[in-house]
């Protein structure tokens, strides 16, 4: 049996759909990233949505920081192209989500933001902590950046918070160093398995 510290350990992620300057933002997020990694160790996977906005660029990084991605989507991609405004943007997306060690469909609703906010929570019921690039307003709706921090800390889950405005970064709920893996997969394909099982089948 691997000893705990060498199993995998998910990093969340969640963000605005509207980003101010990209690659300001993308260079804090990678950052973020690799200090993740340093936290949650060699084994961590990312388990994160694709929508437009700071969702690409956190995955554009992960690609380009050789980190391996499992992607929920909220509606299949026929019905999630609808969600993209710049039809560049969709095919990055496209892209993004083709190298994925795993993509699947949420189930439930066919409709935004219900179908939004069930990625949200099927991100929270995995991750051992997680990334948000957050404007710290308050929470508008469902679904929405804001609701998910809340969520987290009410969770207890280790989440660091990158602000938008200020691309400074605290920590919302600070990590517990000695905190075993939420999930208890002791190897990559265990839990690629697993969702595998949950969700059915890949898409």
């Amino acid at each position: 049996m691997r000893d705990a510290a060498e199993q995998p350990k998910l990093l969340g992620f969640a963000g605005h759909r509207k980003v101010a300057d990209t690659e300001v933002l993308r260079e804090a997020i990678r950052s973020e990233i690799v200090a993740m990694k340093e936290l949650l160790g060699k084994r961590m996977i990312v388990i994160s949505g694709a929508a437009a906005g700071a969702d690409l660029i956190f995955l554009k990084s992960c690609v380009e920081l050789r980190i391996p991605t499992i992607v929920i989507l909220p509606f299949p991609e026929e019905r999630f192209a609808e969600d993209f405004e710049d039809p560049e943007e969709w095919a990055m997306g496209q892209r993004l989500t083709g190298v994925a060690l795993a993509r699947y469909v949420a189930p439930g609703k066919n409709k935004s933001p219900e179908a939004y906010q069930i990625v949200s929570r099927l991100l929270l019921e995995w991750a051992d902590a997680f990334l948000f690039a957050w404007n710290g307003e308050p929470q508008k709706g469902t679904g929405e950046t804001g609701e998910t921090v809340m969520e987290a800390r009410d969770l207890g889950i280790p989440s660091r918070i990158i602000d938008t405005h200020s691309l400074a970064a605290r920590w919302e709920t600070p990590p517990d160093p000695n905190r075993k893996a939420r999930h208890g997969f002791h190897s990559r394909a265990d839990l690629l398995d697993f969702l595998d099982a949950r969700f059915s089948t890949r898409k």
